[in-house]
């Protein structure tokens, strides 16, 4: 006979067990006491957090028998166990993913006229609610607008923002949080206590990073370790299990960092690969770390980090061990290698050359700001070398002899400027470098982030395909546009005709091209339509293909990747 998953069996049962969502049973208890029970509730948040447990909670709590509403739900009546034992015929679960039709809406209609048999209201949870159909939300307008006094709904979503705006407004909507490091640790432990499981010290905070927020996710780990039958589960199988690493090798490697010790900082990565660890998890859990060191350093409060007491106490020795300028350059460096660790096919490498460059290279310079440069190309500057020691010349005529003795005059040495030197290659991008800074004000320029034009085209096509389940019309409509630039983060698309910038300038179109170009790029990008003639596409066509053959070249691979530069201007050959 199969078990009960964890998740199921542990399921929250009150708003007493309901974990990490103190603001959302606040407000609830509140309205059942004050019995100002909404008609449409919209629960919406990641997977994982609660959304259909509070659901059935909400449902017990309106059918409660007990007398102080204070105390509903009871758990103990008769109504709250129907509804547990999924015997309550007055409460209804759907999942929206199987019944998208209008005809399924429909059917809902008709039935909500029927009073409840059994208890007071009745109540029709919907899962995943975005699912339905445009003609199965239209259906439903008016009667989640009105429902009959009998009866109330409850729409639950990990993506509202595909809830048509008329559904939302007929909603009260509650957002609900991810679960934090520190709540997931304490519901694992206690769920293990119960379930007469000792974990290792580390066992639980491996499976809260590992469920990134999602309670659901974070039982069917312990689940799937409990199903060893063993009594204790150690620390090494859950890295085995999840491909992850000891929070212990992360502060190991950051100590080599504050000891600038290049061997010992490498030594971690290959015992990391040895152990056939994720390298990409555990790159973000540097960055993580690295975060929480910024953070710390910056003057901000404890609160913000979610992490343990045993982690933060290190945290902070760390954080006063090292200068905020080399945490913000590790982190520039770690935080760019996710895509390179996916698509290397030289192992753990890019890790490595990581290391050496935040422990090796000189210390990062600023990257000058784009500008036009005259003939298209983009002079290099060379740190400056230490002046040598100026040549003999001619000693200058002697001063006027004093009376105590005669002192020459002192030369400067002349100071010649050398002229800019050109990196070229066929065709080159050039990068811009500035000067370093004097020792004594020598620190971090940061450039303010932008987004290349080349980024977004190298995923705009993407951008176009995934369009298709939501809108294939305006996915037709945009295969006929093209990027144009970008201003001011706005994306200009350049459009064929002005039906085609009607269709963008529309604001429910236009957020749905911005959420998926957010979602490629990992940053909030704008777009506005522009109609262009074709001269325009041409010419955008042609400086897309230019800049993909530049970001191929070799050359300028190695120099963005040294100097964190960025490409402002070409030299094609002969010019």
């Amino acid at each position: 006979m199969s078990s009960q998953a964890l998740y199921r069996k542990w399921r929250s049962q009150t708003f007493d067990d309901l974990v990490g969502q103190a603001h959302i049973v606040q407000a609830l208890r509140n309205a059942i006491a004050a019995n100002r029970i909404g008609h449409a509730y919209l629960f919406t948040g990641p997977r994982g957090v609660g959304k259909t447990s509070a659901a059935r909670i909400l449902s017990k709590a309106v059918n409660c028998e007990q007398s102080d509403p204070r105390l509903r739900p009871c758990g103990e009546c008769s109504a709250c166990r129907a509804i547990v034992e999924g015997r309550a015929v007055d409460v209804i679960e759907m999942d929206a993913a199987s019944h998208t039709s209008v005809d399924d809406a429909r059917e809902i209609i008709e039935k909500v006229q029927f009073r409840p048999t059994q208890f007071r209201k009745k109540v029709y949870v919907i899962d995943e609610v975005h699912m339905l159909s445009t003609a199965a939300f239209n259906a439903l307008l008016k009667t989640l607008e009105e429902p009959p006094d009998h009866a109330m709904f409850i729409l639950a979503t990990t993506e509202f923002h595909k809830v048509p705006a008329t559904i939302l407004s007929r909603c009260q909507r509650f957002v609900f949080n991810r679960h934090t490091i520190a709540n997931t640790i304490a519901h694992l432990e206690w769920v293990a206590g119960e379930e007469g499981i000792f974990l290792e010290p580390g066992v639980a905070e491996a499976i809260a990073r590992a469920a990134t927020g999602s309670m659901r996710d974070a039982m069917s780990i312990l689940d799937q370790l409990m199903g060893y039958g063993e009594p204790q589960i150690p620390l090494s199988r859950v890295q085995s299990l999840l491909g992850a690493t000891a929070s212990r090798e992360v502060e190991t490697l950051v100590a080599a960092f504050a000891a600038e010790d290049v061997a010992a900082a490498l030594s971690v990565i290959n015992t990391i690969a040895d152990q056939g660890a994720d390298l990409r998890q555990f790159t973000r859990d540097v960055v993580s770390y690295l975060r929480g060191l910024m953070l710390l350093k910056s003057g901000g409060s404890a609160d913000l980090l979610d992490v343990g007491h045993d982690v933060l106490a290190t945290m902070q020795s760390h954080s006063q061990q090292l200068a905020l300028a080399s945490i913000l350059a590790w982190l520039k460096i770690f935080s760019g290698l996710d895509h390179q660790l996916r698509t290397t096919p030289y192992g753990q490498l890019p890790l490595e050359m990581a290391v050496v460059e935040a422990l090796v290279v000189p210390a990062p310079v600023a990257v000058a700001a784009a500008s036009p440069i005259r003939g298209g190309v983009v002079p290099v500057a060379r740190p400056t070398p230490a002046p040598a020691a100026p040549r003999q010349t001619e000693p200058a005529a002697p001063q006027r002899p004093t009376p105590v003795a005669p002192v020459a005059a002192k030369v400067e040495p002349a100071i010649v400027e050398q002229p800019p030197q050109v990196v070229e290659a066929a065709p080159v991008a050039a990068v811009v470098v500035a000067q370093p800074l004097p020792e004594a004000e020598q620190h971090i320029v940061l450039a303010e982030s932008e987004i290349l034009l080349a980024e977004v085209e190298a995923v705009w096509l993407q951008v176009i395909e995934d369009l298709k389940p939501y809108n294939p019309r305006l996915q037709a409509v945009l295969k006929s546009c093209e990027p144009l630039g970008l201003e001011d983060n706005t994306l200009l698309i350049g459009t064929p005709s002005p039906f085609h910038t009607k269709q963008l300038d529309d604001q429910t179109q236009r957020r749905l091209i911005e959420d998926l170009l957010a979602k490629a790029v990992g940053r909030q990008i704008f777009v506005r339509g522009e109609e262009a003639n074709r001269d325009q596409q041409n010419r955008a066509r042609d400086a897309r293909r230019q800049r993909e053959e530049i970001m191929k070249d070799q050359i300028v691979k190695a120099a963005r990747n040294i100097f964190d530069a960025r490409i402002v201007g070409v030299q094609e050959d002969g010019s």
